[in-house]
């Protein structure tokens, strides 16, 4: 009988590349760990006290690692392994919860060195050389968690996955209660325009400044509102651009969201957005990009549209049609909440992860 059948509390450690990133799609899932009387340890990037201080809010324990030290690429590796195989063994994890391209083949042999009894592996997207870097991880992990339904479908595809368990939930879902739906600003113009990302998503960042100033320049009634965290961001030149009010790291995305019309996701983050979820639950007509996970959660032109990637006139021509269509926003709003609460409250979603983390 497991620690979990048993009703015991476990010890569980989730490895990511940073601890922003898990600040921003895990929370929801350590808050419900935390519930469930389990300790949490988070092995992650950061040097930022804010963050730190934001995980122990949570509940969780932080320890940092270098995730791209210097040298050889053979040597580095090994170094990483060891690294988190020292933090995990002397931290006494019982499960380890790993994710990450780059780290999660490394992280999962870290755990079964450190005596690991479970490790599950988060597989965000699963596309070029990326099967290669998680093959290991899926091997020695027991369950694999997916984020959309195309990925799974790679996976199954691609590893063998006999004996292990597949789950396929869209991140940690959203809290519904914590982002309620809100009016949408009584003044219609100028339209008002909302990302918020991680600081280390350049492209992201790049393309929705650029279209900002171009078309403020062409002058589109509109604003451009921008939220990440600029202590973190490695070029802050990105974050000053004409055009666009930054915010600093959203520690309140629900009040953010309340002042604007229209929410901008162009990062994939990990297969199922955090902001672009919390834009739908708080009824927010959304642009983001046509790619797994993300196309999820749009229904084109009901609540929102999708641009191909990389296609920066196709971003801009989005842009613009929200504010020559205005009033199409109030339905768009609705059926965004409606989106939400169809598929993404956080106690449904999270279910079937905790049952494959708990084992």
């Amino acid at each position: 009988m497991t620690s979990a059948a048993a009703g015991l509390p476990q010890r569980i450690a989730i490895v990511a590349p940073t601890l922003a990133g898990v600040l921003c799609d895990r929370s929801n899932l350590i808050r419900a760990l935390k519930a469930r009387g389990h300790a949490v340890l988070v092995v992650a990037a950061s040097q930022l006290a804010g963050e730190v201080a934001a995980l122990h809010h949570l509940g969780g324990e932080h320890r940092t690692f270098d995730p791209k030290p210097a040298g050889m690429a053979f040597f580095a590796q090994r170094r990483v392994v060891r690294a988190v195989r020292d933090i995990l063994a002397a931290w006494q994890a019982g499960t380890v919860v790993v994710s990450g391209e780059g780290l999660a083949a490394l992280a999962a042999s870290a755990a079964r060195q450190a005596g690991a009894r479970r490790i599950v592996t988060i597989i965000g997207g699963l596309g070029g050389g990326s099967a290669a870097a998680y093959r290991r991880a899926v091997k020695l992990s027991a369950a694999i968690i997916c984020h959309n339904e195309e990925t799974a479908r790679a996976v199954s595809a691609t590893f063998k996955l006999q004996g292990k368990t597949l789950v396929v939930t869209p991140g940690d879902g959203v809290d519904l209660v914590a982002f309620p739906i809100l009016p949408l600003p009584a003044q219609m113009l100028p339209v008002r325009f909302l990302m918020i990302t991680n600081p280390d998503e350049r492209v992201a960042i790049e393309a929705y400044t650029a279209a900002a100033r171009d078309l403020t320049a062409r002058g589109l009634d509109a604003c451009f509102e921008l939220a990440t965290d600029r202590e973190a961001a490695q070029d802050t030149t990105l974050l000053t651009v004409a055009g666009v009010t930054f915010h600093g790291r959203a520690a309140d995305p629900a009040n953010l969201l309340a002042g604007v019309h229209v929410a901008v996701q162009l990062s994939a983050d990990d297969g199922s957005p955090a902001a672009l979820k919390q834009a739908l639950a708080t009824g927010r007509p959304v642009i983001t990009l046509d790619v797994p996970g993300c196309r999820d959660m749009v229904d084109e032109r009901v609540n929102g549209c999708l641009v191909p990637p990389g296609d920066q006139d196709a971003l801009m021509a989005a842009l613009e049609s929200f504010v020559r269509h205005r009033d199409l926003m109030p339905a768009e709003a609705r059926a965004s909440r409606v989106k939400a609460e169809n598929g993404l409250g956080g106690a449904q979603v999270l279910a079937p992860v905790l049952a494959a983390i708990e084992g």
